[in-house]
C-alpha cells in the first residue's frame, strides 16, 4: 500500500513558526520603509516598498493575527533600524497598518487577486496618512493647512498605497511561479 505525503504547499507551519514568519516579514518592511525611502519630496512615495511587504506577508502567512503582529514587529524594529519618530509612535502606526489587514473588512478582500491586493494597500496607506493628519493635528504641529495640499498628499497615498498592494500581489504571484518553476526543473 503506498501513502501519500502531504505537499508542502498544503502542509501548515506551527503557530510558532508563523509567529517568527511574521516578525521576519516586520523586519523586511522596516527595512524596505528604511531603505526605499528616496527622499523624492514627494508625499507617501516610501509607502510602496513596506505596504508591498505587509501585503506580500499576509498573502504568504494566512494565519489570524499574523498582520498585525508584523505590524507590531515593524514597529518595534523601526527605531534600530532607523526610522524617524518614538518606539511608541512607530507600534502605533505600523500595528494600526498591520491590524487593519488582519480587520474584517479587509479579510473579505481576496488578495490573491490583484484589485484586491490594490485596494487593501490603498486601504493601509490612507489609514497611515489619517493617523499622521490627526497627530500633527492634536500636537499642534499643524498650524495652517492648504486644502489643495492637503488632497494632493492623500492623492499619492491612495496612488503609491495601490502601486504597494499591486507589488505585493506580484511578489506573492512571482513566488508561487518561480516555485512551480523550480519544482518543474527537478521533476525533468
Amino acid at each position: 500500500m503506498q501513502t501519500l505525503a502531504r505537499s508542502s504547499s498544503t502542509r501548515r507551519r506551527s503557530a510558532a513558526a508563523d509567529v517568527a514568519l511574521a516578525v521576519a516579514i516586520g523586519l523586511v518592511a522596516a527595512l524596505a520603509k528604511r531603505y526605499l525611502d528616496f527622499s523624492l519630496g514627494i508625499p507617501g512615495h516610501a509607502g510602496v516598498g513596506w505596504i508591498a511587504v505587509l501585503v506580500s506577508g499576509r498573502l504568504l502567512n494566512s494565519r489570524p493575527g499574523m498582520a498585525t503582529v508584523a505590524g507590531l514587529s515593524m514597529g518595534l524594529l523601526a527605531v534600530p533600524v532607523g526610522i524617524g519618530h518614538s518606539l511608541g509612535y512607530n507600534v502605533l502606526l505600523y500595528g494600526m497598518a498591520g491590524a487593519l489587514l488582519d480587520s474584517g473588512a479587509l479579510l473579505r478582500l481576496p488578495l490573491h487577486r490583484p484589485w484586491g491586493a490594490m485596494l487593501a494597500g490603498t486601504a493601509v496607506h490612507v489609514a497611515k496618512f489619517g493617523f499622521i493628519f490627526v497627530n500633527a493635528w492634536v500636537s499642534d504641529i499643524l498650524r495652517r493647512v492648504e486644502v489643495f495640499g492637503f488632497l494632493a498628499a492623500l492623492v499619492n497615498h491612495v496612488a503609491f498605497g495601490a502601486a504597494g498592494g499591486l507589488l505585493g500581489w506580484a511578489i506573492w504571484r512571482g513566488r508561487g511561479r518561480l516555485g512551480a518553476l523550480l519544482n518543474t526543473r527537478r521533476s525533468a
